[in-house]
């Protein structure tokens, strides 16, 4: 949420210290069943390409049952220049596969919609999203104890985790600090 995002959903140090051992494809499950309801069993397919700015995150999905989807995360508003570039690697799909692809979008919590109305093919959906809770500096607190207590994660401390950079706040500069905080913490967690 604070910078660039790449394919790397999570670092080694927040594998070793969520249960498990997550990997990347548990992060997309979680955020598939979290945010937009959707259970199905996928692929994540890193090698189809598609046309994508330096800084797009946005990877394919495909589904069991072959649905397709192009899945995203968004770290600020909805501008016209968001949504063009998820139309167009959308298109892309319909054309290359010539089947119909969703676009699932996560957004911060606190986002604007600033972008006009689009026509969109009908093979295509797009599907913005983001968590309605604002107890981020609690969730950090509480994770934040277990680390200095060096307690283990469990699942839902794990999930807790991984939905921190979509949690609402009540304040951003104070959650801002305290999540900084609690990565640092992560980053560095062990080497003492």
């Amino acid at each position: 949420m604070f910078g660039i995002y790449s394919n790397q959903r999570l670092t080694e140090n927040e594998r070793k210290i969520l249960k498990s051992n997550p990997d990347d494809y548990n992060w997309y499950s979680v955020m598939l069943r979290i945010i937009f309801n959707d259970t199905r069993f996928f692929q994540v397919r890193e090698d189809i390409e598609v046309p994508k700015k330096e800084d797009d995150d946005g990877v394919v999905l495909i589904f069991e049952g072959g649905d397709m989807a192009y899945f995203r995360t968004i770290d600020g508003n909805i501008s016209d220049e968001v949504v063009d570039s998820i139309i167009d690697v959308c298109s892309y799909l319909v054309d290359k596969f010539d089947r119909d692809v969703d676009a699932y979008v996560i957004c911060p919590p606190n986002r604007t919609f600033d972008a006009s109305e689009k026509n969109v093919e009908l093979r295509t959906k797009i599907f913005f999203s983001s968590l309605a809770s604002h107890n981020g500096e609690e969730i950090i607190e509480k994770l934040e104890n277990k680390l200095k207590n060096h307690e283990e994660f469990t699942i839902s401390d794990s999930i807790d985790h991984m939905m921190l950079p979509y949690t609402g706040y009540r304040d951003k500069k104070d959650f801002e600090e305290k999540y900084q905080h609690y990565m640092n913490l992560i980053e560095t967690y062990g080497d003492n």
